[in-house]
Parts: C-alpha cells; sequence; structure tokens
C-alpha cells in the first residue's frame, strides 16, 4: 500500500535516532530484505537471506506485460550451512520471482562457495565466483550481508555461553581477552576509540602506538 507524504523537510538539526521529516513525496518502491541466523541440531549454522522488491503501483514486465503491485520483480532466497569455522559446508537457493527465465542461471555457480570460508576474504570470494556475469546481483549482494549475520549469529551465541557462566549477579560481560576480527573496522570499535579502551584494554592502541595482534578471520 502506497501513501503521499506531506510532511515538509526540516533543515534544523535532528537527534542521531531519528531521521528528519521528509519532504512531500509519493511511495513508489519497497525492498524487503531479512536475514537469520540458526543453529543446528546437528552443530552447524544456517543463516539465511531473503529479498523481495515490490512496486506500489502495477509495473510493466518485459516478459508478462502489466503486472499488479503484489507481484514482486524480484524474490529470492539463499541459505549457507557453516561450520564452527565459519567455512561453508552447503549452499542453497530459491527464486519464487525473477524478471527472466535466464536468471536461474545465477544458480548453479553458487556452488563454487562450498569450502569457503567467510571469514577470509569473503568479498574476494564472491567477486571471483559470482561476480559480473557468473552470477546473480541479488544473490551476491545477500550473500555478502550473510557474512555479517553469520558473525551476529556464531559469535552471538559464544558471548551468550559466556554470559551464562558468569557467576550471579550478573552486572556486565567480562573484557575481551582476544582479539576479534571486526575490530578496527568501525569507528565504534577503533582500536584507539573509547570501546576498546573500555572493554579490551589490553588490546587498546592509543594513535601512534604500534597495532595490537589481529585474528587472521581479520586477513582480506
Amino acid at each position: 500500500m502506497h501513501e503521499d507524504q506531506t510532511h515538509a523537510a526540516r533543515t534544523a538539526p535532528t537527534p542521531a535516532c531519528e531521521l528528519p521529516p521528509p519532504a512531500s513525496r509519493r511511495h513508489l518502491h519497497t525492498r524487503d530484505v531479512i536475514m537469520q541466523g540458526f543453529r543446528r541440531d546437528d552443530g552447524l549454522w544456517d543463516i539465511e537471506g531473503e529479498m523481495k522488491d515490490c512496486k506500489t503501483t502495477p509495473w510493466p514486465s518485459w516478459e508478462r506485460g502489466e503486472q499488479p503491485p503484489d507481484v514482486p520483480i524480484h524474490h529470492m532466497q539463499v541459505r549457507l550451512t557453516l561450520d564452527d569455522t565459519y567455512t561453508v559446508r552447503a549452499v542453497a537457493a530459491a527464486l519464487p520471482s525473477i524478471p527472466f527465465a535466464e536468471c536461474t542461471a545465477g544458480m548453479p555457480p553458487l556452488q563454487g562457495l562450498v569450502g569457503a570460508s567467510i571469514a577470509r576474504g569473503w568479498r574476494k570470494t564472491l567477486e571471483s565466483t559470482l561476480g559480473g556475469i557468473k552470477g546473480c546481483t541479488h544473490l551476491r549482494e545477500l550473500l555478502m550481508n550473510l557474512g555479517t549475520v553469520a558473525y551476529q549469529t556464531v559469535g552471538g551465541e559464544a558471548r551468550r555461553q559466556e554470559w551464562d557462566a558468569l557467576p550471579e549477579p550478573r552486572v556486565r560481560p567480562p573484557v575481551a581477552t582476544s582479539p576479534k576480527p571486526h575490530w578496527d573496522k568501525c569507528v565504534g570499535w577503533r582500536l584507539d576509540g573509547e570501546v576498546i579502551r573500555r572493554w579490551a584494554p589490553d588490546f587498546y592502541r592509543a594513535s601512534g602506538k604500534a597495532p595490537a595482534s589481529t585474528s587472521p578471520a581479520d586477513a582480506e
């Protein structure tokens, strides 16, 4: 369902927790992306992504003529099965809605990811295996972001188990005792920043100081 937005744009500063009201506009397109991580009963991990592109009005399909807005232009699903070392053990995909029948040719190359590590050079692996005309742009986009979801799933579960092992009353997680692959990859986790200084003081590096050792998972 589309709706016209009639709020005028606001130029005054706004808090970081909200967008400023938009200018008058009309909703035309929605891309829904859902990504989920699962712990399997056999000890492996399933990381799944689903993407759906929809229009808010009837849209012209090259192959099928005018389509109603409830028919998605793209609807794609992909599942990575990983072991504890972040190695891909299996890949599965489904394409419930695609613009061309030829798009299914993007599925077989996905099997080239089996045996790859999402912890080392995942971006390069996707480009060499699925880049350009070798694969599907949208599946490639899903797979790129599933790498981060895998870290949130596997690493998050390890963090939860550490938390559960703490004696009561639990107040805060223990400080980090080993380097993590996401450190120094964003403004929050910069090695010379306050978050590292508070929660991983052994690895804090003041500006100009030699870098702390990093995990092999950090390498591209």
